[in-house]
């Protein structure tokens, strides 16, 4: 119990410090995020020791595709190195249409399978369901496996719409009729029968919102020696292997790096009912220790090729700078607010995330200084969308990275053969 006793010696004592006196004057009319700029905040320095060369910055809007638009980000640079383009971009709009209806799908489908299980309503399977509905946010194998299925197609073939830049008002009616599917389901045996008509509607809400995607189309540009090309004809995956043809699930691997007594490193971990995909694989990461985690990263980024990453924004940027704004907050009040990577894993504090590509490095006697972001914000946010990481930053909020399975060491790349360990939904930390 907080006694009043108690509340009145917390104060005595702390009006007897003067300096909480000057602190007070100092924080009570401005935004503590004011008073913890200085020299390392300032985005003006911009210099990389290694810059990945990248082609204009995706705007993703009000929408949480940043999973998919940091994937696309990739892709697009082998069309525009192939074509010889000065700019290109992917549909962001076309994957998300397929996304949309893959995920009700695997719901229902979860529903179902729980019905069958004899689940009820206060099961923490289905009541976890219900509440959360339908959400926006992924991870790399699930971009790998949309990609895998329907292909991509060019930005002009399959442009945004209104809604796919703005995702809130169909993720609530997208929520609600899985919630409306899970009350039919309760009286009815035709299971089958009542899937397929909800899987109609829900058909009728995204083509009406997105549009029906191209089966197939042309493909046009002009290259940076105003030689006019095009391609007839082509289906998605026509394109996908011709002017990409990246094996993403067999030539990536996601790797996290977190222990505790339930995970430990050099192994496997499959994270429970992860799949968004009807017949899709559940995310699998390998989980290695942290000094070779951080050492992938500025391994793949030698070799100029980007690092697609998971981080948590619960330390915000400043002024196009993603920096550890808890740890000064701190500062102000004199209290050690630091945690490393394990310990905000392990304590639940990721409490907002994010996916970006780490697109260069400055390297000052060989150990990186800070690093280049590359953002789906648009070009007003940042540096016209560029954005720059203190080392600091990467080492504590960074969780999941996607490395191309050619930068391990034997030793990791044997860790894979290892099978993986089930891990319950409630349980990932990663």
């Amino acid at each position: 119990m907080l006694e009043l006793d108690k509340i009145k010696k917390y104060e005595k004592e702390y009006r007897a410090k003067k300096e909480n006196k000057v602190r007070e004057r100092m924080v009570r009319n401005v935004a503590l995020v004011d008073l913890i700029h200085d020299l390392d905040t300032d985005t003006n320095d911009n210099n990389f020791s290694i810059t990945i060369t990248t082609h204009g910055v995706i705007n993703q809007k009000q929408s949480g595709r940043c999973w998919s638009f940091a994937g696309l980000n990739i892709l697009r640079e082998k069309v525009i190195e192939k074509c010889n383009l000065d700019n290109f971009e992917l549909s962001g709009s076309y994957l998300a249409f397929y996304d949309k209806l893959e995920r009700v799908n695997v719901l229902l489908e979860r529903l179902i399978k729980y019905k069958n299980e004899k689940k009820d309503l206060y099961d923490r399977y289905v009541s976890d369901l219900l509440k959360k509905g339908l959400q926006d946010s992924g991870y790399f194998n699930q971009f790998a496996q949309l990609v895998k299925k329907y292909g991509v197609v060019p930005y002009n073939n399959f442009p945004e719409t209104f809604t796919s830049s703005h995702t809130y008002e169909i993720n609530q009616i997208l929520s609600r009729l899985i919630r409306k599917f899970y009350l039919e389901l309760q009286t009815t045996n035709d299971t089958k029968k009542l899937k397929d008509t909800y899987m109609k509607k829900v058909y009728e809400i995204v083509a009406s919102l997105y549009g029906v995607p191209p089966e197939k189309f042309d493909f046009s540009y002009t290259d940076k020696n105003n030689k006019y090309c095009i391609d007839k004809n082509l289906t998605p995956l026509d394109f996908y292997e011709k002017y990409i043809g990246i094996d993403l699930e067999r030539e990536y691997v996601e790797i996290g790096s977190y222990t505790d007594d339930l995970f430990q490193y050099n192994h496997r971990y499959q994270i429970e009912e992860s799949s968004k995909i009807s017949g899709g694989k559940d995310e699998v990461l390998l989980n290695l220790p942290e000094e070779e985690f951080n050492n992938l990263i500025l391994k793949q980024i030698k070799g100029y090729e980007p690092v697609y990453f998971f981080c948590s924004t619960t330390s915000k940027r400043i002024e196009g700078t993603w920096i550890d704004t808890i740890e000064r907050y701190g500062d102000i009040f004199d209290i050690d607010l630091v945690f490393n990577r394990n310990e905000i894993s392990k304590t639940n504090a990721i409490t907002e995330s994010h996916i970006m590509l780490i697109t260069g490095v400055d390297l000052v006697d060989n150990q990186p200084k800070k690093w280049k972001i590359e953002n789906t914000w648009g070009e007003n946010f940042g540096k016209n969308g560029q954005y720059v990481a203190t080392n600091d930053w990467l080492n504590r909020y960074v969780f999941k990275i996607c490395i191309n399975k050619k930068y391990l060491t034997d030793r990791q790349l044997n860790l894979l053969n290892k099978p993986p360990i089930l891990v319950r939904k409630w349980d990932e930390k990663f």
